[in-house]
């Protein structure tokens, strides 16, 4: 047995509070503390969809060549290839266009260090020169058709918006994990792309755009180059 001193000074409701009868309050507003803190940690700690493209988004922009074709769904359900692209930093990039209109007319483009060169439908090839090197989208990434570059709604879409983890695939023989992004939580994807698990780099997106659908397949990350076509000289200067 022990006894308890109160001092001169001591009130004598404060001697319940030295035998701890007053405990439990004290350490429920503690726990509740400790709660609030982890709660407010978790909510701020980065969404691993988040950070898994926010990384490709990374890997993308500090490519320095690529290839990808384009294909659309015609309103009559098919699926047709609209566009070729082959790009290669800081300066080159070579696109074919099929126009599927009456006449499926194809346009073939390069721009090619400084100069631009067009054909149509296997015409005379002309030349000018070329716009500046900042629309081959070096240092950003890939563009969609109509919606801008790849990934410039990613932060957007982080603070309003929903990306949601699909099943693992194959392209071209890479592994590739399926992500869709949509612009806010419970909605459609605006769109879904499957992304390498070994570099963080895209294999095939594919995109809702102005009610119309489309899916890039993306090759030769890195290894991509860009050459004139046989007969086509620089021209003199």
């Amino acid at each position: 047995m022990y006894s308890i001193r109160r001092m001169p000074f001591e009130p004598a409701h404060s001697v319940p509070a030295a035998l701890g009868t007053s405990m439990p309050e004290c350490c429920s507003r503690f726990f509740l503390l400790i709660a609030l803190a982890g709660s407010i940690g978790s909510c701020s700690r980065p969404n691993p969809a988040f950070i898994e493209l926010q990384r490709s988004r990374e890997a993308v922009r500090a490519a320095r060549s690529w290839q990808y074709g384009t294909t659309v769904q015609l309103p009559t359900g098919q699926w047709a290839v609209l566009l070729l692209t082959s790009v290669e930093c800081p300066g080159r990039i070579d696109r074919a266009v099929m126009m599927h209109d009456a006449q499926n007319s194809s346009v073939h483009e390069i721009s090619f260090d400084g100069t631009y060169y067009s054909q149509s439908g296997g015409a005379a090839w002309s030349s000018k020169p070329a716009p500046s090197p900042k629309v081959i989208n070096c240092g950003q990434g890939p563009s969609l058709v109509w919606d801008g570059m790849l990934y410039d709604d990613l932060d957007a879409v982080e603070r309003t918006g929903e990306i949601r983890r699909g099943a693992s695939a194959k392209a071209d023989d890479v592994s590739c994990s399926w992500w869709e992004v949509a612009p806010s939580r419970g909605a459609a994807p605006h769109y879904s792309v499957c992304v390498g698990e070994g570099d963080h780099l895209p294999r095939i997106v594919r995109s809702r755009e102005r009610d119309t659908n489309y899916v890039y397949s993306f090759t030769g990350w890195n290894t991509t180059t860009v050459s004139l076509p046989a007969g086509l000289a620089l021209p003199t200067k």
